[in-house]
């Protein structure tokens, strides 16, 4: 099993998730892989999301979510790799326009 780069030596205690990244002038989670993919026709510009795995949230009810294909453009090569693995996922992105 993975350990934290740095353990956490309080016991019962539970490490804040870390702070967001500024991209562009906007906050980002770092996404440790993409985990599935799917079609949901309630979304009107995009219909094609993604259910990611964030670093720093393990443990927590905010370790996974679905976000839509369209936020994910700093995120490509983890998007590549994912149709790599599964190519018979919906997506990519492209073939949806």
């Amino acid at each position: 099993m993975l350990e934290p780069a740095h353990p956490n030596l309080i016991p019962n205690r539970v490490q804040p998730p870390p702070p967001p990244i500024t991209v562009d002038d906007e906050p980002e989670f770092e996404i440790g892989e993409i985990l599935n993919s799917k079609i949901d026709n309630r979304h009107r510009a995009c219909k094609l999301l993604y259910l990611v795995r964030w670093i720093g949230y393990e443990g927590t009810d905010e370790e996974t979510s679905w976000i839509l294909a369209s936020e994910l453009s700093h995120a490509t090569k983890l998007v590549a790799d994912f149709h790599s693995a599964y190519p018979a996922k919906p997506g990519p992105l492209s073939s949806l326009h």
